[in-house]
């Protein structure tokens, strides 16, 4: 039985409803996936074979003890009674965290572990980097440290891997898949924005101005309160947008986190906006709210993305995974419309598209 054996960069509340579902869904109904299955694999066949943080009260701990503990706040679906046996080590803090987050985190005083040595011990398949926004420096350190370990790398966070030449060149030279970047939730705000204006746009409606702002809780929405890494965040959303209509300028989008509040949690509120117009330019104007909960939400993606790599792996396909990029992430190294990227997707995973 194939296995995807995974490490984790970053214990946050993605990782959290990442490891709870791989236990939830060996005992519930299968509500929420579309695909139970893939490349013979179901979620049980994901495993977690090691995992990164720097905070002290997850450092050291047992994984299932980890995801719990703060600052995460996403919810919790399993109660565990015995350990999986992976202690979460301490990697290299660098940019990883925010001067905010930093006011409010503390930083665990154990040694950082030697990643090379680490992920090769592992025995695992493939690095998803779940680390915060902006954290560039951390990032490039993991993603060196994978294809030194000789493993496939997935960028879920906002920092330019798949889609940059540099490291796709590296990638490629060393044999490894990459896939990235920016991970897209299952109901991500940026997912719906792109497919609504695509459905606009199919029918002949000019979009004039449009925006996508979330109100978070959670460190991911604390850290990208701190000016640089909230630009950043915005820019790869914006460029996503901006590939859906490239008629439209940074003057006319907005997409992005615009506020934190503490009190929310794991909750995410996202507003959307569309101002166009249509036949004899007859203006119309769309303004929506989705309340989502951010964890899950993007474990429903990952879920995907791990097997579908995994099976990439199997086929012997190395350097970008554009179908798995394409159907996962906001900024894949090429640019596929939502529907199409969903039907590229399967066409992948069922073996009629070959990369």
């Amino acid at each position: 039985m194939t296995k995807a054996r995974v490490i984790l960069v970053g214990v946050g509340n993605a990782a959290s409803a990442l490891v709870q579902a791989l236990e939830y869904y060996t005992k519930h109904e299968t509500t929420g996936l579309k695909y139970e299955t893939i490349g013979g694999m179901r979620i049980s066949d994901i495993e977690i074979a090691a995992a990164f943080d720097v905070v002290e009260g997850k450092v050291g701990k047992d994984i299932t003890e980890a995801i719990f503990a703060e600052p995460n706040v996403a919810p919790r679906f399993i109660d565990y009674s015995t350990p999986l046996g992976v202690e979460v080590k301490k990697g290299p803090p660098l940019d990883g965290i925010s001067p905010l987050l930093a006011e409010t985190i503390q930083i665990s005083s154990t040694p950082d572990v030697d990643l090379v040595k680490e992920m090769k011990t592992a025995n695992a398949d493939m690095v998803i980097s779940l680390l915060p926004s902006g954290a560039k420096e951390a990032t490039y350190t993991y993603a060196d440290a994978c294809i030194e370990a000789d493993l496939a790398f997935i960028e879920a966070a906002p920092t330019r891997i798949c889609s940059d030449d540099k490291w796709v060149r590296k990638f490629k030279k060393a044999n490894l898949p990459v896939v990235g970047d920016d991970l897209q939730s299952q109901l991500g705000g940026t997912r719906i924005h792109k497919g609504l204006l695509e459905m606009l746009n199919s029918f002949g409606a000019r979009i004039r101005n449009t925006y996508q702002l979330d109100v978070s809780g959670g460190s991911e929405g604390m850290n990208t309160l701190y000016t640089e890494r909230r630009m950043e965040k915005r820019q790869i959303k914006t460029d996503s947008i901006k590939r859906t209509l490239p008629y439209l300028t940074d003057e006319d989008i907005a997409s992005g986190t615009t506020d934190y509040l503490d009190f929310l949690g794991n909750d995410r509120t996202g507003y959307f906006w569309i101002y166009g117009g249509y036949f004899l330019d007859t203006p119309f104007k769309i303004d929506l709210t989705i309340k989502t909960v951010d964890g899950p939400n993007a474990a429903g993606t990952l879920i995907n993305v791990i097997r579908a790599t995994k099976l990439a792996m199997n086929k012997g396909i190395d350097g970008p995974l554009i179908s798995i990029s394409a159907y996962g992430f906001k900024f894949p190294p090429v640019y596929v419309s939502e529907q199409d990227s969903v039907q590229r997707f399967e066409e992948f995973i069922d073996g009629t598209r070959s990369i």
